[in-house]
C-alpha cells in the first residue's frame, strides 16, 4: 500500500491545525463526484484550491483504484463529518472513496478497506470504530456502499480480512500442541496449577474455534504462569483477569469474577476471547462481561491492546513475550505420547462411551480421549 502525501498548505482556512482527539474513529465517505478524471489526485488539487478553502472542507485521505493520497497529518482535525465541533470532526479520520466513472470502483473500495485496516492497527482501534459519514450527520454517505445490498457489511468484512492477515488471529485451529505448551510452561517455572489447566484449554478452545495456545499465552501473562500474586489469587479460578459484569477498580478484589472451578474459568476466558474475535458462542454463557458491543472489536491478539487491558502494547506483549516463545518450544521426547499406544486407549475410551448410559461417564471418556489425541498429535475425529 503506497500513500502519497500531498498536504493542504498550513494556514489555509480548511486546515485549522487543531489537534485531533485520539483519533477514536475512522469515518468513511464517498466523493459523490462521478465525473471522469475525479480521482484522488484531482481531489488533492481541489482541497488546495480556493473553493475548498472558502467552504472550509477537508479530510485526511482520498482513495481511488490506483493510489491513496493523504491531505492532512493524522494528528490534525479535518472538516468532513458535518457535525461542527462534534466528535465526527474532532476525533475521526476522514476517508473519501472515489467514484469517478473512468475508474474501477471495486478496486477503490478494496484499497480503502486496506487503508482502514492499516489505520485501525496503527491506532489500536476496533472494527466498531469504523463508521459512515451518515453516523455523524444523517447524510446519505457513503451512498454507494449504503445503497448497494450488503455494501457496508461487505466493506467491513474486507477490512477484517486485512486485519486477520496482518496480525495474529485469535480464531482458528491450534498451531501448537499441548506438549509444546507444557514444555514451555515448565521452562518458565510455572506453578503446577498452570500445568494442570493446560489440557482444559486444548479441550474447550477447539469447540469454540479459538486457538488454545493464544489463550494459554494470555493466561500466562495475566496470572504470572499460575503464580498469581496480585489482586486475584488461585481461589478465583480466574485465568485471565476477567472482571464481574459491574467491573470496578483493578485493585478491588470484589471487581474480579470468581468461578466455581477451573473448567468454568477457562470457558469464561475462551468465551470472552471468542466475543472479541467476532465468533458466535453456543451454549450457556459463563463470561460475566459478554457485552454485544464488544463482538468483533479485536480479531487479532495485537488488537486486544487498549481493550482487554489499558496498555496499547498489551496484545503485542502477549505475542512477543509469551505466544512466540511457546510456539518455538519443542516438546521433549519423553513428553511425547506413543501414537499406537494412545490409539488403543482412545479406542477403549470410545467403547466405554458407547457402553455407558451415564452422561458423566460419557463426558469424562470424551474429555480424556480428546486430551490424549492432543498429547499424541492425533487429529480429533481420526479413527481406526
Amino acid at each position: 500500500m503506497i500513500i502519497i502525501q500531498d498536504f493542504i498548505p498550513e494556514g489555509r482556512p480548511n486546515r485549522p491545525g487543531t489537534r485531533i482527539t485520539g483519533p477514536r474513529y475512522i469515518t468513511v465517505h464517498d466523493t459523490a463526484n462521478p465525473n471522469n478524471g475525479a480521482d484522488a489526485l484531482a481531489h488533492a488539487n481541489y482541497l488546495k484550491g480556493d473553493d475548498a478553502a472558502s467552504r472550509q472542507v477537508s479530510w485526511h485521505f482520498t482513495v481511488d483504484d490506483i493510489r491513496i493520497v493523504q491531505h492532512l497529518p493524522l494528528d490534525e482535525v479535518g472538516w468532513h463529518a458535518g457535525d461542527g465541533n462534534g466528535p465526527g470532526n474532532s476525533s475521526s479520520i476522514g476517508i473519501e472513496i472515489c467514484e469517478n466513472a473512468d475508474g474501477n470502483r471495486a478496486r477503490a473500495e478494496a484499497n480503502a478497506a486496506e487503508l482502514v485496516a492499516h489505520l485501525l492497527m496503527q491506532f489500536s482501534l476496533g472494527i466498531n470504530e469504523v463508521v459512515q459519514h451518515n453516523h455523524w450527520s444523517g447524510k446519505n454517505c457513503p451512498h454507494v456502499l449504503r445503497e448497494r445490498p450488503n455494501g457496508w457489511k461487505g466493506f467491513l468484512k474486507a477490512v477484517q480480512s486485512h486485519l486477520q492477515a496482518a496480525g495474529t488471529p485469535i480464531a482458528g485451529a491450534a498451531q501448537a500442541t499441548l506438549g509444546q505448551a507444557l514444555a514451555w510452561a515448565r521452562s518458565r517455572n510455572a506453578d503446577q496449577s498452570f500445568l494442570k489447566v493446560a489440557p482444559i484449554y486444548w479441550e474447550i478452545a477447539g469447540e469454540m474455534g479459538i486457538r488454545p495456545e493464544v489463550a494459554y499465552a494470555q493466561s500466562a501473562k495475566e496470572t504470572a504462569f499460575g503464580r498469581f500474586g496480585g489482586t486475584v489469587d488461585r481461589s478465583y479460578h480466574n485465568w485471565c483477569g476477567l472482571k464481574t459484569r459491574e467491573g470496578g477498580a483493578s485493585g478491588d478484589p470484589g471487581a474480579h469474577a470468581r468461578f466455581p472451578d477451573d473448567e468454568t474459568g477457562v470457558r469464561a476466558h475462551l468465551q470472552h476471547l471468542a466475543l472479541y474475535a467476532g465468533l458466535e458462542v453456543q451454549g450457556d454463557i459463563v463470561d460475566p462481561r459478554h457485552f454485544p458491543w464488544l463482538k468483533g472489536t479485536a480479531v487479532t491478539v495485537e488488537a486486544l491492546g487498549g481493550r482487554w487491558a489499558p496498555s496499547a502494547d498489551y496484545g503485542v506483549s502477549i505475542v512477543r513475550d509469551y505466544l512466540e516463545p511457546l510456539q518455538n518450544t519443542e516438546a521433549p521426547a519423553d513428553d511425547l505420547v506413543d501414537k499406537e499406544a494412545a490409539q488403543k486407549v482412545i479406542n477403549l475410551l470410545g467403547a466405554l462411551w458407547m457402553a455407558s448410559a451415564d452422561e458423566l461417564v460419557q463426558a469424562a471418556a470424551h474429555y480424556a480421549a480428546n486430551a490424549l489425541r492432543d498429547a499424541a498429535g492425533i487429529p480429533r475425529g481420526e479413527e481406526r
